[in-house]
C-alpha cells in the first residue's frame, strides 16, 4: 500500500471513531451528566491544559523514539478516554477523560504530520494534506450517520464506548501496517545530559519558528485562535438544546444532521482550494476569518431556529478551513529534523489560548446567557483578521 494511501486511511479511520463521539458528546454532557455552561467550558479547558502540559515532552518522543510508535499510543489513550468517559455520565469521569484524551492527542498532533513528511521527503505536501483532510471529512461523515444509528438503537453513551473500542483496535492495526523508513533521530554526544538534550531540541524548534516572520505571525494567529475557539466549540450544543428547547431524542438526529452538513459543505470547499487557489492561503484566511466573525454573531442572538442552523452550518464550515491551510503554510517552512517538536510548540500556542480563552468564555456565559458567551467568542477572531493583514503585507 502507498505511504499516501495509509496516511488516508489510519486518519480518515480515527476521524470517523472520533466523529462517532463528537456527534453525541454536546447532548451527552448537557442531557445525560447535566453540566452547566462553566462546566461545559471547564472540561474543554482541562483538555487544553492538559495539550500544554504535554506536547514538547510528547513531541520530543516522537522526534526520539519515532512518530509511529507516539501515534500508536496516542490512538490508544484516546480510545481508553472514551470507554471511560460513556461508562461513567458525571463531572469529574468526563474531566479525567477529557484530561486523558488530552494527553493522547499530543502523542499524535505534530507526529503524524512529521511521519507523512518524512516517508515523502518533504513533497506535495499541499496535495496530500489537503486531501488528507477530505478523506477525514469523509470518515467523519460515515461517523455521523454510525453515532445517530448506535445512539437510536442503543444510546448516547453505548455509543461514545463502542466507539472508544474501536479506536483501541485501530491503534494496533495502524501500528501493523505503519512503515517508518525515513525517520531520523535526534541524537547528542555522549558527554550531553539526556535534559540538557531535551532543552537543545526544544531551542532549535524554537529557532525554526523564530528565524521566519511567517511562522511568528501563525504562531501568534494560533495562540488568538485558541483564545476565541473554546467556548463555541463546548456551548453551540447547548445553544440549540436550551434556547431552542430540543429533546434529547430530537437532538440526535438535528446534530447528526448539522455535522453531516458541514462536512459535506467542508469537503467541498477544501476541493475548490485544492484545485484552483495556489499561494494565496493568508488570503483565504483573511476572508474566511472574516466572514466567521458574522456567521457566530449572528448563530449567537437569532431567535428564529433555521437562521441559527443556518449560520451554525456556514460557521463550522468555516471553521474547518483553517487547519489543513495553517498545517501546509507550517509544514512548507520547517525542516525535517526536529519537525515534530516545532509542530508541537504550535499545537502548546494552541492551548494556551483556549486555557485562557475557555475560562473567561464560561464565566460570560454562567452569569449572562449562553448567547453572549457564543458571542465573545466571535469578538476574540478580530484581532486574528487584524494579523492576517500584517501577514499579507509582509508577504507582498
Amino acid at each position: 500500500m502507498k505511504i499516501q494511501n495509509i496516511y488516508y486511511t489510519v486518519t480518515s479511520l480515527r476521524s470517523l471513531f472520533i466523529q462517532i463521539v463528537f456527534t453525541v458528546n454536546a447532548l451527552y454532557y448537557v442531557v445525560d451528566a447535566n453540566l452547566n455552561a462553566l462546566q461545559l467550558v471547564l472540561i474543554g479547558t482541562i483538555l487544553e491544559a492538559t495539550i500544554f502540559l504535554f506536547e514538547i515532552p510528547t513531541g520530543l518522543i516522537a522526534d526520539h523514539f519515532g512518530r509511529k510508535r507516539s501515534l500508536f499510543i496516542g490512538t490508544l489513550i484516546i480510545g481508553i478516554a472514551h470507554v471511560f468517559e460513556g461508562t461513567f455520565p458525571s463531572f469529574w469521569s468526563i474531566a479525567i477523560a477529557s484530561g486523558l484524551w488530552g494527553i493522547g492527542w499530543t502523542f499524535i498532533s505534530g507526529a503524524e504530520e512529521a511521519w507523512i513528511a518524512d516517508e515523502l521527503n518533504g513533497k506535495d505536501l499541499n496535495s496530500v494534506f489537503l486531501k488528507g483532510a477530505q478523506f477525514e471529512s469523509l470518515g467523519q461523515f460515515l461517523g455521523i450517520l454510525i453515532s445517530v444509528c448506535l445512539a437510536t438503537l442503543f444510546s448516547v453513551k453505548i455509543s461514545i464506548i463502542i466507539a472508544g473500542i474501536m479506536l483501541i483496535l485501530l491503534s494496533l492495526g495502524a501500528f501493523l501496517i505503519m512503515p517508518e523508513t525515513k525517520f531520523i533521530k535526534v541524537t547528542h554526544s555522549k558527554d550531553i545530559t539526556t535534559i540538557r538534550h531535551l532543552f537543545i531540541t526544544i531551542r532549535d524548534g524554537a529557532n525554526q519558528i523564530r528565524g521566519n516572520t511567517i511562522l511568528i505571525s501563525l504562531a501568534v494567529i494560533t495562540v488568538l485562535w485558541g483564545l476565541a475557539s473554546e467556548g463555541y466549540d463546548r456551548l453551540w450544543g447547548a445553544r440549540f438544546i436550551e434556547d431552542f428547547h430540543l429533546s434529547e431524542e430530537t437532538s440526535v438526529y438535528w446534530f447528526g444532521a448539522f455535522y453531516a452538513f458541514t462536512f459535506l459543505l467542508n469537503m467541498i470547499i477544501l476541493k475548490y482550494i485544492e484545485r484552483h487557489i495556489h499561494k494565496n492561503y493568508s488570503v483565504i484566511l483573511l476572508i474566511t476569518n472574516s466572514l466567521l466573525t458574522i456567521m457566530v454573531l449572528i448563530f449567537a442572538f437569532s431567535s428564529y431556529f433555521t437562521l441559527a442552523i443556518i449560520t451554525y452550518l456556514m460557521a463550522s464550515t468555516l471553521r474547518k478551513v483553517y487547519y489543513p491551510i495553517s498545517s501546509t503554510m507550517t509544514n512548507e517552512r520547517l525542516a525535517s529534523k526536529g519537525r515534530a517538536t516545532a509542530l508541537s510548540m504550535f499545537g502548546q500556542l494552541d492551548a494556551i489560548g483556549q486555557i485562557v480563552g475557555g475560562p473567561i468564555i464560561g464565566v460570560i456565559a454562567l452569569y449572562t446567557s449562553i448567547s453572549y458567551g457564543i458571542a465573545s467568542s466571535a469578538l476574540l477572531i478580530l484581532p486574528i483578521i487584524l494579523c492576517l493583514f500584517v501577514m499579507i503585507k509582509k508577504e507582498n
